[in-house]
Order: structure tokens, then C-alpha cells, then sequence
């Protein structure tokens, strides 16, 4: 129980005397601790930011929350997809591979997504992620594509402009033979996900045929548009699902979930009505890539937690100096009749105090570091800037710079970034707090285990 007695002793044994403020430990410790916290809050934050960036795009882009794959009965999973209140939207698509030639007269591999233009425009978090605006949005009718920033940067081909792609035909893989169809840009993409920018095109599903075995220009003209298609407020199918042209093998049902989150239960509801559905989360999907970052990123925290620990080892040093130091007085307490375990308590509330101290410290530089973190390396990029200009000046007047000089920590030709990304996580926030607290709770406790004085007559014989 704490009382005022304990309270008075433990501020007097905390904070130094006139004649010990030489005595700097205490004070490294809580700095030490604090730029702990700082290190951890901004790396953990930026390392969230990257992170969660990739996961977003490639869960709004490519792999969506759940895919069904190779279904017979579309129409009664259409119906399933439409009572399932759990679920966004979802579109039916194909993926396949080809190589295209553009204004460089060069061949790039590249992947194609078929998909109707009526999805694209509802599924409104691609297009978000895509960075393109719903009135550029024109792949319906005759062999038109939208394609990347850095594909369009990479072929010299602007909107307006014409693609080749290539297409095999053939009935086997002795007599096949490629075709090369154009395509008309009608819009450029910008995901900031490279992959995506430089190796991804949409086109209409209508030319569906032109990439199946023996498939043809004429036979893409033909293809239905019977697909299956929902409209943003999921109420209703378009088209005869049971009737189109195309084939189960290779097409896929993308679904967006409201909250990605609640993927396995919705897995096992569609599961429930069609058993012989191929489902896949995207956790399985994307299952090696997203293992990677996750082992990454503890990795990454247990290099950093290593700041904690030699701390720790300072304040344990520091706690085990003061019990030296403090004998005397603790052999008073002991004659007056304070028990063993009060004079303990004494010098743990010591590593509570440092480390509250270091951890809301540390907490709230750290995050006013993250918050700000771009306008500061904009700060400091200008200061370099300005620093080598002056030296620009002075070398310029002997002839030996002739051109302007513009430094950025981030240049755009080396980083495919805009920015820096930064996602804070308030329970990681909590839990870097709560690591710098045990860490001095914990020195200090070990540190003040084996207080004993067994005669205390002895430390006062000649005080």
C-alpha cells in the first residue's frame, strides 16, 4: 500500500541532492529511453506505411479480398454474392500474359485483365488505387486500353495513341501462330505500386476470344457481353450468366469485402451453398509475399527492441549504484522498523517514475516526428540545397560549377515515391510505451532484489 511516508522518502531518494547533481545517470537514462521510443514509433510507423501501401494495392488491384475460380453455376453465386450483406462488389474477370509493342517498337511482356467496363467504374477502391478519374475510363467497344504511367513512359505512347498486343491462335501448340491486334490508349493509370504501372492494361472482357486457343480479331467482334456483372448496390445481375461465350477455365469472381477482415467467414457461407466452389482468401493468395513482410517487420522490431535492453542495463547499473550509496539511509529505515519489502518498492517506484517519464516522452516527440516527417526532410532537403548553392556561388566565381545544383533526400529517378508513407498504429503506439516502462520496471527491480542489511547498527556506528 502506498502512503504519504512512502511517497516522502521515495521523492527524496528519486531526485538528487544539491550535492549530487553531478550525478548525470538518471538523466541518460531518461534520454536514452526516450530516443528508444522516438526510433521505434518512427521506424515502426514508416515501415506501416510502406507496408500496408503494398497490401492495399495489390488487395484493391490484383488479388481483391476473395476469388472464386472455375465455377459452374455463376447465376447461383450471384444470388449468394447478392444476400451476403458482408460484401462490396464483385466482378468477373480474366487474367492472362502476352507481350505488347508500342511507339518504341519494342515487345514488353505485360498482363492483361478482360474486365466489363460497367464493374470497373462501380468497384470505386480501384479506382482510387489506380489514381484515375471514372470519366477516363473507356475500354467498351472496339480494341481500346488504359495503361500505366510507367508503361506509357517506357513505350513513348500517349492516349490517343495505338498498342500492338500479340495473340496466339492455333488448335495445338505445333500450329500456333501470333497475331498482332491493336489497341487504342484511352486513359493512363498511376497506382504508385511500380508492378502495377509498368506491367498491367485493362481491356474490355468482349475480347475474351482473342486469348483463348484459336481465338481470333473476328471472333472477338462476336463475343457477347452476357457477363456476369453486379451493380454497385448489388441488387441485381446483368445478363444471362448460364449463356455467354465464355469458358470456366481461366475466368475468376473478384469480391470486395466491406471489412477484408471477415474473409474466412465469408469463405465458409459461400462454401456453405456451393461445395464444389474453388475460393481462395487473400490470405492465401498473397500468403509468401505477405509472410515476408510480416517476418520483416518483427525482425525489424527485435533490432530495435535491442535499444530497450541497453537502457535497461544502464538503469540497472544506476539503481544498483544508488542502493550503494544509500546504505546508510537504508539501515535507518531498517531501525526505525521499515520492513524489507517498503524499502524495496522505494527504488522500484524509482524505475516507474523513469520510466513514465521516458516512454510519454518519447511518445510524443515521436509522434510529433512522424506526423511532420515529410515537411521535415523538406526542410532538410532545402537546407542542403541552400548549403551547396553558396558553395555553387563561391566556385562559380573561379569557373569551376557551371550548372544549378538541387539536392533531395528522395530523388525521383532513384525512388518510386512521392512522399514518405506513414501509418501509426495506435495499439503498436501503446505497446512501444508500454516496452519502455518494463524495461526500467524491470532493471529497477532487479537492481533493488537483494537489499539486506542484517545489522544496521553497523552502517550507523560512525555517522
Amino acid at each position: 500500500m502506498i502512503n504519504r511516508w512512502f511517497i516522502f522518502l521515495a521523492n527524496k531518494y528519486i531526485w538528487p541532492r544539491k550535492a549530487d547533481k553531478k550525478n548525470t545517470t538518471k538523466l541518460l537514462s531518461i534520454l536514452g529511453l526516450s530516443a528508444g521510443v522516438i526510433t521505434l514509433i518512427a521506424v515502426m510507423s514508416i515501415m506501416n506505411g510502406l507496408q500496408l501501401g503494398f497490401i492495399n494495392d495489390i488487395l484493391e488491384i490484383e488479388s481483391y479480398h476473395i476469388r472464386i475460380y472455375n465455377t459452374d453455376d455463376e447465376k447461383g453465386i450471384a444470388r449468394t454474392l447478392d444476400n451476403n450483406s458482408a460484401i462490396l462488389n464483385y466482378t468477373t474477370f480474366y487474367d492472362t500474359q502476352t507481350l505488347l509493342s508500342g511507339g518504341a517498337a519494342r515487345l514488353d511482356p505485360v498482363m492483361v485483365r478482360l474486365v466489363n467496363e460497367k464493374d470497373f467504374k462501380q468497384d470505386k477502391s480501384l479506382i482510387n488505387h489506380l489514381g484515375i478519374e471514372e470519366e477516363q475510363i473507356d475500354i467498351d467497344g472496339d480494341f481500346k486500353v488504359i495503361i500505366g504511367a510507367e508503361l506509357e513512359r517506357v513505350l513513348y505512347a500517349s492516349p490517343g495513341e495505338t498498342i500492338s498486343l500479340i495473340s496466339l491462335s492455333g488448335k495445338n501448340f505445333a500450329s500456333l501462330r501470333p497475331d498482332t491486334i491493336e489497341f487504342k490508349i484511352t486513359g493512363i493509370f498511376q497506382s504508385g505500386y511500380y508492378q502495377y504501372d509498368r506491367n498491367m492494361i485493362f481491356i474490355s472482357d468482349m475480347h475474351f476470344s482473342l486469348f483463348e486457343q484459336g481465338g481470333t480479331k473476328e471472333g472477338s467482334s462476336a463475343v457477347k457481353q452476357d457477363t456476369l456483372s453486379q451493380r454497385g448496390d448489388g441488387s441485381s445481375v446483368q445478363g444471362d450468366v448460364s449463356d455467354n461465350s465464355y469458358s470456366n477455365n481461366g475466368k475468376v469472381i473478384g469480391i470486395k469485402l466491406k471489412n477484408r477482415y471477415r474473409d474466412i467467414e465469408t469463405v465458409l457461407e459461400i462454401k456453405t451453398n456451393h461445395p464444389n466452389a474453388e475460393i481462395v482468401s487473400w490470405r492465401e493468395y498473397n500468403k509468401s509475399f505477405f509472410s515476408a513482410l510480416q517476418m520483416e517487420k518483427i525482425v525489424m522490431l527485435l533490432l530495435i527492441v535491442l535499444i530497450f535492453v541497453v537502457i535497461g542495463v544502464n538503469i540497472f547499473n544506476s539503481t544498483k549504484r544508488t542502493v550503494a550509496e544509500k546504505l546508510e539511509d537504508i539501515a535507518v529505515l531498517y531501525a526505525i522498523g521499515a520492513p524489507e519489502k517498503s524499502v524495496r518498492k522505494i527504488f522500484l517506484f524509482e524505475g516507474i517514475i523513469i520510466g513514465l517519464i521516458s516512454g510519454s516522452i518519447g511518445v510524443i516527440f515521436g509522434l510529433l516526428i512522424i506526423i511532420n516527417i515529410n515537411e521535415i526532410f523538406m526542410i532538410l532537403g532545402n537546407a542542403v540545397t541552400y548549403l551547396f548553392r553558396c558553395v555553387e556561388f563561391i566556385a562559380s566565381t573561379v569557373g569551376l560549377l557551371d550548372e544549378r545544383f538541387s539536392f533531395t533526400l528522395f530523388p525521383s529517378d532513384y525512388f518510386y515515391l512521392a512522399e514518405i508513407p506513414v501509418r501509426i498504429v495506435l495499439p503498436e503506439v501503446v505497446t512501444i510505451f508500454l516496452f519502455a516502462l518494463l524495461s526500467a520496471v524491470l532493471s529497477a527491480y532487479f537492481a533493488s532484489k537483494k537489499i539486506s542489511v542484517e545489522n544496521p547498527a553497523e552502517y550507523l556506528r560512525y555517522e
